[in-house]
């Protein structure tokens, strides 16, 4: 009777054991891309925060056929998709890639090739060839030919016309207009600087700035402005817009300075060169959407609101304006209600990480249908 006491609770332990083992926490090793090259590309960056590679190829590459030269990832994780150094990928369109480890980990690859001057605008993804014309609705002052002053400082542009309605003026936000009293000038009117000369035009300058130890990124989205304070907190992305634009056209010109204020998760990017974006995000949240950067950010390819987005990144020193176009992915067939355009002189910003001084200017804006 002993021996049998003995054996099954020598039994219980072992299970007990046995449960607790099966209960261990794993330590999180998080799958990563560390190095990813295409062969002849002009630059590619690396996002992990979004978990997304941008590879930007000279003008008019043709995006399915790109060799790999280099790619690197955690060690131990597996793929769902089988690339080796040497394969020939479709980047057309953004390319999903799970990597595991214990957990999945969903890494978004894109290419981009600017069109040469003059160059047809095509469509790259479902029907490549087809022309796409800017004959659809567009948003207001997405050419940026219209300035007037702030009501409350006539040194501080605001982006629409001197007859603009209360509703056009609500269509454009920014973090900057309540920190020029800090010295900085983050976005202004540019009347000198144009991608298409003529009378009436302007274009959208915006600057990296920094006042005290606080970095300022020159940033315009659609949406509402950010309050007198907190600095970059509280402000809202989205305005109506209900339409399925198939690209976002525009030119760009570019000048980057070296990082040298970054914080948490891009320390390593101090000393490095900075980058600007342009992120274009189709909706049909209930309202525009709340950001509060760090800590609140809009993750557009997670997010169960987000119906389409496209993204442009530059990442080098432009001598002229650069045509762009980027085309649209749409996860569903859902009519959006709002669309936000966010264009930033520092694409980190929103972790108070950039190079001061950097600049960004943009100039006619249109989607393509």
């Amino acid at each position: 009777m002993k021996k049998s006491i003995i054996l099954i609770a020598a039994a219980l332990l072992l299970a007990s054991c046995t449960q607790q083992w099966n209960d261990l926490v794993h330590e999180e090793v998080v799958a990563s891309i560390s190095t990813f090259e295409i062969e002849g590309q002009v630059s590619c960056y690396i996002s992990l925060a979004d978990k997304s590679i941008m590879v930007k190829m000279p003008a008019d590459t043709d995006l399915r056929e790109l060799k790999v030269s280099k790619f690197v990832y955690t060690e131990g994780a597996t793929l769902s998709i089988d690339i080796k150094v040497g394969d020939v990928l479709d980047l057309s369109q953004p390319l999903e890639l799970t990597l595991t480890t214990y957990d999945p980990y969903v890494w978004t690859i894109t290419a981009t090739s600017p069109l040469s001057p003059g160059a047809p605008v095509t469509q790259s993804g479902p029907d490549p060839g087809k022309a796409l014309t800017k004959d659809g609705p567009q948003v207001y002052n997405m050419g940026f030919d219209l300035w007037s002053k702030h009501p409350d400082s006539d040194t501080i542009d605001v982006p629409y016309g001197a007859s603009a309605t209360d509703e056009q003026k609500a269509v454009w936000g920014t973090t900057g207009i309540f920190i020029t009293a800090m010295g900085l000038t983050p976005m202004v009117a540019c009347h000198d600087t144009l991608a298409v000369s003529g009378s009436g035009k302007a274009a959208l300058r915006l600057k990296t700035g920094e006042s005290s130890g606080f970095l300022a990124s020159g940033l315009l989205y659609t949406g509402e402005s950010a309050p007198m304070w907190p600095f970059f907190k509280d402000y809202k992305y989205g305005t109506p817009f209900t339409e399925r634009p198939l690209a976002l056209e525009g030119y760009a010109l570019y000048k980057p300075q070296t990082i040298t204020m970054a914080q948490d998760p891009y320390l390593k990017r101090e000393n490095t060169q900075d980058i600007g974006h342009i992120l274009v995000v189709l909706s049909d949240w209930d309202q525009p959407y709340s950001v509060s950067p760090p800590e609140k950010v809009l993750n557009y390819m997670e997010d169960s609101g987000v119906i389409g987005y496209g993204k442009m990144v530059f990442n080098k020193d432009m001598n002229a304006y650069e045509r762009f176009q980027i085309n649209i992915i749409y996860l569903n067939d859902r009519t959006p209600k709002y669309v936000t355009i966010a264009i930033a002189s520092s694409a980190l910003g929103d972790y108070s990480t950039g190079g001061i001084g950097s600049i960004l200017y943009m100039d006619e804006l249109a989607f393509l249908y």
